[in-house]
């Protein structure tokens, strides 16, 4: 075992350090998330008053974690014996780079591999194992939900939509991780990293070299970008992330199942590309039906004022206050508007009594005591019943090379 994590640890290394492929990539797709970012930067400092993250923060948040993510799926993968050729690493990563050109969101591992493998499938194509390529996807989507799970309680944008022609609340999920991950491959010579574990374990998905040469077994690694869109309407944000982590844990299941029964039964390989592809948009498509049809959970209130978001080390989260809270009274003055709060807590008061509404439609009444010099603001981000600016989910679903070059043919400059 421990030769083993060594291995992977020295073939992730030396990739990250020497691939150029890797570099291009990283440098793609840091560039593109960087571009993504800066429009949640720019809402967070709307809302907020200051972006929540830096950049800096939000790329080593990246890196970090699916350097994490990576090592421990190599296992996986390296355990199973996963072997996939030079050539099917190369064309992957053409693959990626052309889904790029249409939306970052397609950048995720699954639809590159599963248009790779549906065009492998085609007489006179280049020839592809597909158990090894499913399970190797399999594998990336239990990394992905697991750090769907981990990030849970993380990195939330709220925003103000127009659902069903009235004014609602609403948080948006956009995360991105980077996962080097390392299998086996042929190589023309023999690798520089021993391989000694690999003579005594059992290599599920290990076959012959596709072309019929003889080759050297070797490592090699390529980096896969897991990104992980959705939002959340009409369920909490961190439930909302807890059932896509579900749902992905579901979906890498069915796909690990469809490649080991892949290895017997070729046609079961088709099954697995069509899967690959449609499994995770339906995933996608089937997560955002179900928030925009239900009834919205930050809808603005006729008595009263919603809350939508506490901000953290904030008075109102000393106090106890919490999303989809309303704010009935504050020292007994009735509440209908940012400025009756403002005008409720205008003479820095050092203690206050706040009458609220809870979820479950019960009342409370929350004290809160700040001597010396008291406070004049909560902390929290309200739902309006109007509000001048209002977006609609598509602004942040996608970003496309292709669709900003034409727009800047066409001189249109894409603001909200």
């Amino acid at each position: 075992m421990l030769k083993m994590a060594g291995a992977i640890a020295a073939e992730m290394l030396y990739s990250i350090l020497r691939s150029y492929s890797f570099v291009v990539l990283y440098v793609l797709v840091i560039f593109f998330i960087k571009v993504q970012y800066r429009k949640y930067n720019e809402l967070q400092s709307e809302i907020y008053g200051r972006p929540a993250y830096s950049t800096r923060d939000i790329i080593e948040k990246i890196f970090l974690a699916g350097l994490a993510a990576g090592f421990a799926s190599s296992f996986l993968t390296v355990a199973a014996g996963v072997t996939i050729e030079t050539d099917t690493i190369r064309y992957l990563f053409y693959v990626m780079c052309l889904l790029l050109l249409i939306d970052l969101r397609f950048v995720s591992i699954p639809y590159a591999a599963g248009l790779l493998a549906a065009v492998s499938l085609i007489p006179g194509t280049p020839q592809i194992y597909l158990p090894s390529l499913l399970f190797l996807v399999a594998v990336l989507q239990l990394a992905e939900s697991i750090l769907v799970f981990l990030y849970r309680k993380k990195d939330y944008i709220p925003v103000f939509l127009r659902h069903k022609n009235e004014i609602t609340g609403a948080f948006l999920i956009r995360r991105y991780w980077m996962v080097p991950i390392v299998f086996f491959t042929y190589m023309a010579q023999q690798s520089s990293i021993s391989l000694d574990f690999s003579a005594s374990w059992p290599l599920i998905f290990n076959v012959p070299p596709l072309s019929g040469a003889v080759y050297a077994l070797g490592l090699d690694s390529l980096v896969a970008v897991l990104c992980h869109t959705d939002i959340a309407i009409a369920t909490q944000p961190e439930k909302r992330s807890a059932r896509s982590s579900i749902l992905l844990l579901g979906y890498s299941t069915v796909l690990m199942l469809l490649a080991f029964i892949s290895r017997r039964a070729e046609w079961v390989g088709a099954v697995g590309a069509v899967f690959c592809i449609g499994g995770k948009e339906g995933l996608y498509l089937m997560s955002t039906l179900y928030e925009q049809k239900r009834k919205p959970l930050y809808s603005a209130v006729r008595r009263g004022i919603r809350v939508l978001d506490v901000l953290p080390g904030s008075h109102a989260a000393a106090m106890g206050l919490q999303r989809g809270d309303v704010i009935l009274s504050i020292n007994k003055n009735d509440v209908q508007s940012e400025e009756g709060i403002i005008e409720a807590l205008r003479e820095f008061p050092t203690y206050t009594w706040i009458q609220v509404r809870c979820w479950d439609s019960t009342e409370k009444t929350l004290e809160y005591r700040c001597y010396p010099g008291g406070y004049d603001t909560l902390g929290i981000i309200t739902v309006p019943r109007e509000t001048e600016v209002t977006y609609t989910t598509s602004y942040f679903e996608r970003i496309s090379i292709l669709r900003n070059i034409v727009n800047r043919f066409k001189g249109v400059d894409e603001k909200v």
